[in-house]
């Protein structure tokens, strides 16, 4: 990332999220870098699988928490591994300091210059859910439905009302708010209702006025459209612009939907097998793509103006080839190369600097200066 690290609202620094499974230890996040201006959207993208949604419970805190659960009663090997890890946090060592990779998560977070990852619960629980807030991506695990969404959007106001200086009639005001800024309708009348009375795209409206409650600073979408037709997801595009304009978020959305990282964000990173294969704005990046990942993604799985500048251009939409890397055992060096046209042996045996090839787009690749120009 540039020098001037002081200008980022949020800045991630070499983060690793790793947890336990039958089969080893699965690096879902392995060493990412970026960062968020404040009032910026940054967008994440790549194949399931890639570690996207890692990212995201890794900024709020709980990746550990979700990832070591049941560890206790998991084999020998994932109870070894999760008390080395408790041992050496206890001691303030790494993975490095062992000598020996570690689950949970590693590196920094820095929020207006504190590292969240040095925080205590106690104090991280004051940042989370309210300056820094979530959209799930599965609307109904997401919500109760037996309480009604008037209910379940004011829970988080509650939660944080540390000085007990809330009254009812001003969390019912800004419940209404927050559902009526997400265009809802007819909020005063269907607060009272369950979330199984509601359409899909009405439930992810009102995960999105939960998230907004607390007027956050940072709001973080995980897959804000999933399992949506093509006209709930322009709902909901239009109601995180809507959101985003009224309350000058900083948004980092994390999907695999190309036409929704178009639409919000400013700069993008590209992912795949827990690393960023390529980061920079947005009209690079959809446009004129470096990374050889990113090339096939695109084609692989483009939106209707792109597959029309394709045909325009003579060219063929095609799969990525090959399968997803298994985490547990990624492949040496370059973790697309398995799958790379371009491939050399270089790109076999030596993992690639992450690097800066013009200003503000980094690319993790052997070969970029030799790779075919490539515009869409």
């Amino acid at each position: 990332m540039p020098d001037n690290k002081d200008e980022y609202l949020l800045r991630v620094e070499n983060l690793r999220a790793y947890y336990t499974s039958t089969r080893g230890l699965v690096k879902a996040v392995d060493g990412i870098s970026f960062g968020i201006r404040e009032g910026e959207s940054v967008g994440i993208f790549g194949e399931s699988g890639a570690g996207k949604s890692s990212i995201a419970i890794s900024l709020l805190g709980i990746f550990e928490q979700i990832a070591s659960y049941g560890a206790d009663a998991g084999g020998e090997e994932t109870q070894r591994l999760w008390k080395l890890k408790r041992e050496a946090r206890k001691k303030g060592l790494t993975s490095k300091d062992i000598g020996e990779d570690l689950p949970g998560v590693e590196g920094q977070v820095w929020y207006k210059g504190q590292d969240l990852l040095a925080l205590d619960e106690k104090a991280f629980r004051k940042i989370r859910g309210d300056e820094i807030t979530y959209i799930p991506q599965s609307t109904r695990k997401s919500m109760n439905p037996y309480t009604n969404i008037e209910l379940q959007t004011a829970e988080a106001l509650w939660a944080h009302d540390d000085d007990d200086i809330l009254i009812e009639r001003e969390v019912l005001r800004r419940v209404l708010q927050a559902l009526d800024l997400v265009e809802l309708g007819d909020v005063d009348i269907r607060k009272s209702l369950k979330p199984g009375e509601f359409s899909m795209g009405e439930d992810q409206r009102i995960l999105i006025a939960m998230a907004l409650i607390m007027n956050p600073v940072l709001l973080i979408a995980d897959e804000p459209t999933t399992a949506l037709d093509v006209g709930v997801q322009g709902r909901i595009m239009d109601a995180i612009h809507i959101v985003k304009e009224k309350l000058k978020l900083t948004l980092l959305i994390i999907s695999n939907d190309q036409g929704l990282i178009a639409e919000t964000a400013d700069h993008v990173g590209v992912m795949s097998a827990g690393k960023f294969m390529e980061f920079g704005d947005v009209e690079t990046i959809l446009k004129r793509p470096g990374h050889p990942f990113t090339r096939a993604f695109i084609m692989s799985n483009p939106p209707m103006d792109v597959i029309r500048k394709i045909r325009e251009k003579g060219l063929k939409l095609r799969g990525i080839p090959g399968s997803t890397p298994d985490m547990t055992n990624p492949p040496s060096g370059c973790p697309y190369h398995p799958r790379c046209e371009y491939a050399k042996e270089i790109c076999k045996e030596k993992l690639p600097d992450y690097r800066e090839v013009e200003q503000g787009h980094w690319i993790l690749c052997h070969l970029y200066e030799e790779l075919p120009e490539f515009e869409l």
